[in-house]
């Protein structure tokens, strides 16, 4: 071992405190990547385990408003005669609804054969194949029975998964189209698989990065659609070409929830790279005058700059062995806040396995990051002032600023692009860091602070004097609190606008349903009698029939709502009139899917339906349409109610009317609208917890590094201390110059955080919610989201310069 490593090693053991600081701030950086990295992953593979068979290979799926067998063929043989077409596989599809034992079952019917080589498909079941069986979704199956009904018909059951879709069967296309009674020339849709030379590296993406693709934009370029239309040519259809994620839009929700989380979760880690190179910094400064004694002996700087870097990626090691430890702990802690936001359930094994994707992640987050920090703060020690740096801020600024800009303007780049203005923007506000500190410097050089008490002078004056010893961690903790502000208040704006809508949408005091469904073969006759005897109450003042359904849309799926849409009813969606037949309210998702606006019209199976309003459909996975009871046959449903809205007399009590309720209707289900709302409201802010942990885990660690960086001012100013003691100055009073000097530290980071936060939040709402959700958040401004975060961390920066400063001896020399 060298003599040089040996001193960086008892330099380690003469500071153990700052060692331990630094320890503690990247092993909780490294704890955050592994925790959503191990969440994202766990929700992932849930969410492929649940992909329909039918879709399994697909990437896109087209669709027409005279689509048929004939139509098919023609594409297909039109795709047979381009051998260089990028697409891989045409499958024909049929789905509708089919009379069961218990209700009405979904059947979806696929050319098995037609899929490319090696998908998933009926997992090699030649029944299947042939059409002698089926694959159940696990919700029809009910008890593992080896059999299903569907119409007349009782079919083997070949396998079973768990699709979400509810009761649903998969079938040969030939076999559904018999199921279905409908002619062998139907053909509802085509998916698609194309060729993406991309694919791997997505693949790879999302390992790196759990739910990272869902960040990108959805068929850049349109290379799908422009490949059908090749095909198609003059041929008389129009098909129209989606991503597969449409046929699925609660994973897409899901998986946009993930990049979210992924997203803000690297939060922790840049600000530990803050820190670990704050930790660089001062640590040099410290053994300066050593590393120059040795350099005029003639000790080359390139082993000085080795010994010191491996004694960082000693610290990084350790760090990140105890993050990985800490990160699967830290996993399980959130897991359940992380099933809330997704609405998939978790498999009991999640996090047992460690995959080398998130191994790396943590190597290079802790280890890989302590030496690059290392390595760059020796190289900006031996600078030569005024050099390098001030030629690539010049660029920076501008570029930073382009991207902000581009990823906010173009709606093309997707969620990335969102996020990617949102670090840029961050990136920007950190860059603002030193002019601040130096126009501090100016000020106080020019005695405008003379009206302050002596020693509160010389406190603010340190804190500008020293800015390379306070700039990157009043840049952390400046970005930790400003994201903390940010997501605050983008969560209390959402809460806000989700609470207005529970209000609109639960303006009945006591709803009625039955979850296993109120429908028969004869519409609404199990609802009669509940509605009789709730008319017949004295506290029932009126009562509101309305019903759910699937559907399809122009060929997406959507969730269908309907009631007798009169003036009140309409009200609750935000439209001052009541729904004519062939009117229809379309949720902003659809709407953004669709690329609709009032006044435009929906191609249903029986006419169309005008869009007449726009709501928010918050929380909705699908896009969502609302019309009136007559409009139900152009979507090709029945009145099927299943839900009852009652509205009470003023001094009724709706607990007390629900239990009777359910005595009387025992199937039934009766919750005043106090209870409904006030679950929704949990679970929104279960959901929106493991963000703000997030942020708040960002926070420790920015606390870590400020109070490291304010250790190393209090040793800088040693000589100084001694100086005032000297002449009288007593402990109460140096203990108000660390207070003023870490709150003059907090006050400018609370100064800086505050507008970067509230831009941050802005595009939260307006850029990255539309984009990953497809609804819009209003920006509000309540004093819960932004006060909290700028006291919190003031509050921090004061208790760090309170916590007594660890009598370690490392070299302390200052440059005065």
């Amino acid at each position: 071992m060298s003599l040089l490593f040996t001193s960086q090693l008892r330099f380690l053991a003469r500071a153990p405190w700052s060692a331990a600081t630094a320890l503690v701030g990247v092993a909780l950086g490294v704890a955050s990547v592994v925790a959503v990295h191990l969440i994202g992953a766990e929700v992932q593979r849930s969410l492929e385990d649940a992909t329909p068979p039918h879709l399994a290979a697909l990437t896109h799926v087209a669709t027409a408003s005279d689509a048929d067998a004939d139509a098919y063929f023609r594409l297909r043989d039109a795709w047979r005669r381009q051998p260089d077409s990028p697409i891989r596989a045409l499958v024909p599809m049929v789905e509708g609804q089919a009379p069961g034992g218990a209700g009405p079952v979904r059947v979806i019917g696929v050319d098995w054969l037609a899929l490319p080589a090696g998908a998933g498909g009926p997992g090699g079941s030649a029944d299947v194949l042939l059409g002698r069986a089926v694959i159940a979704d696990a919700a029809l199956r009910a008890g593992g029975a080896p059999q299903v009904s569907v119409g007349d018909r009782t079919l083997q059951v070949a396998a079973t998964v768990e699709t979400g879709l509810g009761t649903a069967v998969f079938a040969d296309i030939a076999l559904a189209q018999r199921l279905l009674d409908a002619p062998p020339s139907r053909v509802d849709r085509v998916g698609i698989t194309l060729r993406d030379p991309w694919a791997r590296w997505r693949d790879r993406l999302d390992a790196l990065m759990p739910g990272f693709g869902a960040g990108l934009p959805e068929d850049p370029g349109g290379a799908a659609r422009r490949a059908v239309d090749a095909l198609a040519g003059h041929q008389g259809v129009a098909w129209t070409v989606r991503p597969v994620a449409a046929e699925r839009p609660s994973a897409a929700l899901a998986r946009s929830v993930l990049f979210n989380l992924g997203a803000l979760g690297t939060l922790a880690l840049l600000v530990a790279w803050f820190l670990i190179h704050q930790v660089a910094v001062i640590w040099l400064r410290r053994q300066r005058l050593v590393f120059e004694r040795l350099v005029a002996l003639g000790a080359a700087p390139a082993r000085l700059r080795r010994a010191f870097v491996t004694l960082l990626g000693l610290v990084g090691l350790s760090a990140t062995l105890i993050g990985l430890a800490a990160g699967v702990v830290l996993a399980w802690a959130l897991m359940g806040l992380s099933a809330a936001a997704t609405d998939v359930s978790l498999a009991a094994g999640a996090g047992r396995a460690l995959d080398p994707w998130l191994l790396g992640k943590a190597v290079l987050s802790g280890f890989g990051i302590c030496l690059l920090g290392g390595y760059g703060a020796f190289a900006g020690a031996l600078a030569e002032p005024g050099g390098g740096a001030v030629r690539w801020r010049r660029w920076l600024v501008p570029l930073l600023g382009a991207v902000m800009v581009g990823g906010i303007v173009f709606d093309a780049t997707g969620v990335l692009g969102g996020f990617a203005a949102i670090l840029a923007l961050s990136l920007l506000g950190v860059a603002a860091v030193g002019p601040v500190l130096a126009g501090l410097r100016r000020r106080a050089d020019r005695r405008r602070g003379a009206r302050l008490r002596l020693l509160d002078r010389l406190a603010v004056r340190e804190v500008a004097w020293y800015p390379r010893l306070l700039s990157v961690a009043l840049a952390a903790l400046t970005l930790a609190v400003a994201t903390s502000i940010g997501i605050a208040v983008m969560v209390e704006s959402f809460r806000i606008d989700f609470a207005r809508m529970l209000d609109l949408r639960l303006a009945g005091d006591l709803y009625v349903y039955d979850s296993r469904g109120l429908e028969s073969e004869e519409p609404g006759s199990r609802l009669a009698p509940v509605a009789g005897w709730l008319e017949a109450h004295p506290d029932v003042r009126r009562i509101s029939r309305s019903g759910q359904a699937d559907a399809r849309v122009a060929g997406l799926p959507v969730e269908v709502g309907f009631a007798r849409m009169d003036a009140l009813e309409a009200a609750r969606y935000r439209h001052g009139a009541p729904l004519a037949p062939g009117e229809a309210l379309v949720s902003e998702r659809l709407a953004r899917d669709l690329e609709v606006g009032i006044g435009d019209v929906l191609p249903t199976p029986a006419g169309g339906l005008t869009v007449v309003g726009l709501f928010a459909g918050f929380g909705d996975p699908a896009g969502r349409v609302v019309v009136d009871l007559a409009s139900l046959p152009r979507l090709g449903l029945e009145p099927r109610l299943t839900r009852l809205s009652v509205d009470l007399r003023a001094d009724a009590d709706p607990a007390a009317l629900a239990a009777a309720l359910t005595a009387r209707f025992p199937a039934l289900t009766a919750e005043p609208r106090r209870s409904i709302r006030a679950r929704a409201l949990d679970i929104f802010d279960r959901t929106f917890a493991i963000t703000q942990a997030l942020a708040l885990l960002a926070l420790t660690v920015a606390v870590v590094g400020t109070y490291n960086a304010l250790v190393a001012l209090r040793l800088q100013q040693a000589p100084t201390v001694r100086l005032l003691e000297a002449q009288g100055v007593g402990r109460r009073a140096l203990a108000r110059l660390s207070l003023v000097r870490a709150g003059t530290v907090g006050a400018i980071a609370a100064l800086l955080a505050l507008p970067l936060g509230l831009a941050m939040a802005w595009a939260l709402c307006a850029v990255v919610n539309p984009r990953a959700f497809g609804w819009t958040v209003s920006l509000h401004l309540p004093v819960a989201g932004w006060l909290p975060p700028l006291v919190l961390g003031f509050a921090a920066a004061l208790l760090a310069g309170a916590l007594p400063a660890p009598r370690e001896r490392g070299g302390d020399h200052g440059d005065g």
